[in-house]
């Protein structure tokens, strides 16, 4: 069914393999710059501990918000010194002022907060949270827009701040494709959202509602916001910025922020903007959390409050139990600066010819996907933490851009290695996924997900993983919430974390593990009594906890079966050998759109990813792939439940997110060349995925299903965040509609004049809300108002 593509063969594994080791690649290119990974020290740069971010005191204009947070370019020392600092971008407190020669992390005491990974938003369950995003990506001596630190591809459906070149038909916009194959140097436009919100449309932070800094310096011509820019409070005016409110409804969660701008979320997110947006108290907060006698139980809850400093204050470092780790794959020049290819010759030695020379459909900058040679663990290579003998909370996010990490926990051996023997493994108990607790703490080991029944016991049978190799297994995005205990190990005692997924794409186990000496690396602990708090004997011990069970989802309304494609080019075909590798030796040619290449040639890809639907005629299903421009085809009704089924014909494994809501993952089966489900494949999901999620993996050859409520009316996305892939027509837009059928839209379960109230409300808006568009014409106007006067007369 699932054809492996020539791409991901042998030229394309060599050239990662080549990146990987920071050998120099024979082609122009700046790989001769990059810095031997082997040569950063590991483990001697303090774990940096994300402090929470502090709210605003002064305000830029009105109206007042909580935050007011921009993104600014800065530099910070992500290798270990003596290596130079990294530029960087990411957030803070916009009153802090940067000093000429600032360079992240820096003391709390200075009034900054500017580091790479971002300070964290503490939120309360129900509690508005309103934020002033300002874009702020400018010269703070000029005011002069800061270019981009990495290519950014225009021939992509992208953003286009000129308004210029659109090859999508007339007349020129934003937000659309451009036959212009230089790289970007214009202001970036950026739009920041929180990942796993239920929040309303206009905060969402949709790939189209992007906007540009305050600069002195932009073309007069130049669009300052993008097609669909929108507020949660339209009265702000402050230049580069936009204004967005969170309602925060939903129970205490893992979520994080970072920059979805169209087109160009590789770039940016790759330079450093995201932190992480916590979600506390509420009805399954940790105050729910029972014993197994039925008491209060206690998590190692201390975490980072107000203005503590965790990083240079060891009072408050020596009590911190609860830490975010975001883990990134990086690679440097020797001058210490990011490096991201700005071609795609480092993928698969692919020379061009490139848009718009003879025609060519493959673009000339972007990557199907991106690898690189160092692991990051919340701004620093290769952290190390020093830890009591004591729990320890950790919420894990995968905030890589293309690589899965499969992480385990093993005690070093005292000449310095991992053996990975069995009774060396230290489990994490998992006590959540992206969207809050699971039913059950998970045990997790490598080959083993096994779900504890909270009595105070561990099983004697464990419960196997879907494959012998599986540990912790997180998608980009993925997030996991986990407790590892360290109690009774001795003083010194090294812990390491490792990862065992590729060093390239994943599409499921078996596969060959990560470069054991740097991505096969990812942080370690080190046990010190010294550490050690009174607060430490009272946490509860993971195989005792009940955590609040929430109730599962009801039955669904509908049925949508979706497909994950992803296509080669109609114009360029290459040469092949005899296994069907790609041969790059000059004879490239390029045909008429979709005519058949020439023998001994084939279709060159992939061109790129798409998402798309399935479609049945006479019999006969196919998987009909769709582009971002194209009309919306998912569009369920507003507080129904539908059940989306993915079916996935490509050869990787697809973390696909949706936006707005939280999924239960009901199972997994094969599926056959003619689309139809295998009988005695189906799945369900493995330990760490019985609770809610918003990102899922999706496996080749497989229907992921999954179960979700769209509750809140507006335009949202679904996506792959392999930020590469998203970037690239593996995105589309989904619309949560109102019945006109039933167009109750005060939601009162009745249709009454007070149904007109909301719809009036949306004509003062701006920016309309799709959904209210109950004619189906594409619009929200007086023809709706004149449709719903008639449901309400009719009923």
């Amino acid at each position: 069914m699932v054809e492996k593509p020539r791409l991901k063969a042998a030229v394309a594994m060599g050239a990662l393999i080549l990146l990987l080791q920071g050998i120099a690649y024979a082609q122009p290119d700046p790989v001769s710059t990059l810095l031997d990974p082997t040569t950063i020290p590991k483990y001697v740069t303090p774990l940096v501990i994300p402090p929470v971010m502090p709210k605003s005191t002064t305000q830029p204009g009105f109206p007042a918000a909580d935050y007011n947070i921009a993104v600014r370019q800065f530099k910070q020392q992500v290798l270990p010194a003596p290596f130079p600092p990294t530029t960087v971008w990411s957030y803070g407190r916009a009153q802090d002022v940067l000093p000429v020669d600032f360079v992240a992390p820096v003391p709390r005491s200075s009034n900054i907060s500017f580091n790479y990974p971002a300070f964290t938003v503490e939120n309360i369950s129900g509690s508005l949270t309103k934020v002033r995003w300002i874009n702020d990506l400018v010269d703070p001596e000029t005011k002069n827009f800061l270019p981009h630190l990495f290519a950014v591809d225009q021939t992509l459906h992208w953003a286009n701040p000129p308004a210029a070149g659109c090859t999508m038909g007339a007349p020129n916009r934003t937000d659309c494709n451009t036959d212009n194959p230089a790289p970007y140097t214009g202001p970036v436009p950026i739009v920041t959202h929180v990942h796993g919100s239920h929040v309303n449309m206009e905060s969402d932070g949709y790939p189209e509602a992007w906007w540009l800094p305050a600069a002195n310096n932009i073309p007069s011509t130049y669009a300052r916001q993008g097609s669909k820019f929108n507020q949660f409070n339209s009265l702000n005016r402050v230049p580069g910025s936009a204004y967005y409110g969170y309602e925060n409804n939903q129970p205490a969660a893992t979520l994080w922020y970072h920059d979805h701008a169209l087109g160009m979320t590789r770039n940016n997110v790759y330079a450093g903007p995201a932190g992480f947006w916590l979600i506390r108290g509420g009805a399954n907060g940790d105050a729910k959390v029972r014993d197994n006698l039925g008491n209060l139980a206690k998590l190692p809850d201390a975490a980072p409050r107000g203005n503590e400093d965790p990083n240079f204050d060891s009072q408050v470092r020596k009590k911190v139990r609860e830490i975010p780790l975001a883990i990134q794959d990086r690679s440097f020049k020797a001058d210490g600066s990011l490096f991201y290819p700005d071609s795609r010759t480092l993928f698969d030695g692919f020379p061009g010819p490139f848009i718009p020379d003879n025609g060519s459909d493959i673009s000339p900058i972007w990557n199907p996907e991106a690898f690189f040679n160092t692991i990051v663990v919340n701004g620093s290579t290769w952290p190390q933490l020093e830890v009591a003998p004591a729990r320890y909370r950790f919420r894990l996010l995968d905030g890589c851009n293309s690589r899965t990490l499969n992480l385990s926990l093993f005690i070093v051996q005292p000449d310095g290695t991992v053996n990975m023997d069995p009774i060396y493994e230290i489990p994490f108990f998992q006590l959540g996924a992206e969207q809050g607790f699971l039913p059950k703490v998970a045990m997790i080991k490598t080959g083993y997900a096994t779900p504890l029944p909270g009595d105070g016991n561990i099983p004697e049978t464990l419960v196997p993983a879907p494959d012998p190799q599986q540990a912790l297994l997180l998608g980009p995005a993925e997030r996991a919430d986990v407790i590892v205990d360290f109690t009774g190990l001795p003083e010194g005692t090294v812990v390491r974390m490792i990862n065992t997924a590729p060093d390239a794409p994943f599409g499921g186990f078996p596969d060959t593990p990560a470069d054991p000496a740097t991505t096969g690396q990812v942080m370690q602990f080190v046990v010190k009594h010294a550490l050690t708090t009174f607060s430490d004997s009272l946490t509860t011990p993971p195989k005792n906890l009940k955590l609040p069970a929430e109730a599962p989802l009801g039955v669904a309304t509908n049925t949508r079966p979706l497909s994950l494609n992803e296509l080669s080019s109609q114009v360029v075909c290459v040469s092949v050998d005899g296994d069907g590798n790609f041969i790059f030796n000059g004879e490239i040619v390029v045909v008429p759109p979709n005519a058949p290449c020439p023998e001994g040639t084939a279709p060159f890809g992939p061109r790129q990813a798409l998402l798309g639907i399935l479609s049945t005629e006479n019999g006969i299903t196919v998987a009909v792939p769709k582009m971002w421009s194209e009309s919306i085809t998912e569009t369920p009704l507003l507080d129904s439940t539908e059940v989306w089924e993915i079916y996935n014909t490509t050869v990787d494994a697809h973390p696909i997110h949706l936006h707005l809501v939280r999924f239960e993952v009901v199972n997994r089966q094969d599926f056959d060349a003619d689309f139809n489900p295998v009988v005695g494949t189906v799945t369900l999901p493995n330990a760490g995925e019985t609770g809610y999620k918003d990102t899922v993996l999706a496996y080749p050859g497989q229907i992921t299903r999954i179960k979700a409520k769209f509750d809140v009316p507006g335009e949202y996305v679904w996506h792959c965040h392999i930020v590469e892939h998203e970037d690239n027509e593996m995105m589309r837009p989904y619309l949560v509609r109102f019945d006109p059928d039933f167009p109750d839209l005060n939601r009162d379960g009745k249709l009454s004049f007070a149904d007109l109230v909301p719809l009036l409300a949306e004509f003062l808006k701006p920016v309309r809300n799709p959904a209210f568009d109950l004619n189906g014409d594409g619009k929200v106007d007086q023809l709706d108002t004149r449709f719903l006067m008639a449901a309400i007369l009719n009923c």
